[in-house]
């Protein structure tokens, strides 16, 4: 009993340290989270229906017993079925006939699993690569998250005084801590993620594109949309049919004829709303992706424009000397704290966190000069 209690609190404390996560930018959050718990619930739904439900019926002759009726069901679902309009007569060429395979609907379940399991890879390969870069981001947050709920009831001198003492100092800390072992890179690490998470999203809306494609469309939400508006239907484009075909073989002494049923896949009903909302779903996180991770590069990578927020949060300071110190001691991964803070708890606590950084670093360049002039060293 006490293993089985074991086990359910493991489980429960991994899936606490899931969704306790820092939210991260809007790109993050829409490809981890948003897009993640659809394709898990809508798999989870569709699975229940074909294990459970029926997902397929097929319209077999009178003379057939129930069991051959089971029968049939169960090949057509496993086997597969063709579409082909019902007022025009069937090929008599397989081949032909079988033109507009349904190659997709048993697997649409398993796909979304695939899926949802995939757009959260990048969220774990940036996971990794920030335990490399020597500074706990996701810990940071969290305990500058804590310390600004304690304190934001008080007044101005007695959040910064707090401020200082606390969360400035255990940032200036850890940014020190982790560049003393050579273990920085947060900036370059977190491009990384941006990459992968972009190139990650047009791959699986390829990957949907693909799975959903047919001989009528090279482009399936367009040219869905194009019918719907149109007026065509299903019998008459062939997309998401509701009633399909399947050849049953019968074994016999002389020879193995085939019987031609008529199948209704019901799911397909849902399929089609479900999966043109997927299409264009993946492609605004697709595009939102790409333009996220090409405006982390760009700022990043231009000091001017990943210091132009914190310079606003310091304001105060703005004529002040040891501004451009500060930025220089902080380095890139420290802004790019400053940035994080920003994303996950707002702009008010991330410029009461920078005031106090500043003067905790400020504290610090003048406590090391003090101490280098004392000993006769030269400051480097």
């Amino acid at each position: 009993m006490s293993a089985h209690i074991g086990a359910v609190s493991s489980v429960n404390a991994l899936i606490g340290k899931v969704f306790t996560q820092p939210k991260g930018d809007l790109a993050g959050r829409l490809n981890s989270r948003f897009t993640v718990a659809i394709l898990a619930v809508s798999a989870g739904l569709l699975l229940s229906t074909h294990f459970w439900g029926d997902p397929i019926t097929c319209w077999t002759p009178a003379e057939f017993p129930r069991i051959w009726s089971d029968f049939v069901n169960q090949f057509c679902y496993v086997e597969g079925t063709y579409f082909a309009n019902l007022d025009e007569q069937l090929e008599f060429n397989d081949d032909h006939r079988k033109r507009n395979f349904i190659s997709y609907y048993q697997w649409i379940p398993y796909f979304l699993a695939l899926q949802a399991f995939a757009f959260y890879m990048p969220r774990f390969v940036w996971n990794v690569l920030a335990s490399f870069s020597g500074f706990d981001l996701g810990g940071c947050i969290k305990y500058v998250d804590s310390v600004w709920h304690k304190i934001r009831g008080g007044n101005f001198h007695g959040r910064m005084d707090l401020l200082e003492k606390q969360v400035g100092t255990y940032v200036w800390d850890a940014i020190r801590l982790a560049r003393r072992h050579k273990r920085g890179r947060m900036v370059f690490y977190y491009i990384i993620y941006g990459v992968i998470q972009a190139a990650n999203a047009w791959l699986m809306f390829y990957w949907l594109n693909d799975l959903i494609d047919s001989p009528l469309y090279s482009f399936h939400g367009p040219s869905v949309i194009a019918d719907l508006l149109s007026g065509k239907n299903w019998q008459e484009t062939g997309h998401f049919p509701r009633i399909t075909h399947c050849d049953v073989p019968r074994r016999m002494l002389a020879n193995s004829p085939k019987q031609t049923v008529n199948c209704v896949l019901t799911l397909n009903i849902y399929y089609e709303k479900l999966l043109l909302f997927l299409w264009f779903w993946m492609l605004f996180v697709c595009c939102v992706s790409s333009a996220n991770c090409m405006s982390w590069v760009l700022t990043m990578c231009t000091p001017a424009r990943s210091q132009e927020r914190i310079r606003a949060y310091l304001a105060c300071h703005a004529g002040s000397v040891y501004l451009d110190k500060f930025f220089r001691a902080l380095g890139h991964d420290g802004v790019f704290v400053l940035h994080q803070i920003a994303l996950n708890m707002g702009d008010l606590p991330a410029s009461y966190v920078a005031m106090a950084l500043y003067n905790v670093v400020i504290e610090f360049d003048h406590e090391t000069t003090a101490l280098l002039e004392k000993s006769g060293a030269k400051a480097v």
